[in-house]
């Protein structure tokens, strides 16, 4: 499962991964970019999907 580079959701605002590594099939920790370019190492655990809205 790759998420570097993904856009997720942080208590409602916006973070980008930049990283994803952990043990198995999927990230337990990522490296976050933050909306103020603040980067800090979180469990990916708690970051959400972005819904997309598509009107039509």
């Amino acid at each position: 499962m790759t998420v570097a580079g993904k856009t997720y959701l942080e208590r409602g605002r916006r973070v980008t991964v930049l990283i994803g590594w952990g043990p198995g099939g999927g990230p337990r920790n990522v490296l976050i970019e933050r909306g103020d370019s603040s980067r800090v190492v979180r469990p990916f655990r708690g970051l959400r999907k972005i819904l997309e809205v598509q009107h039509g």
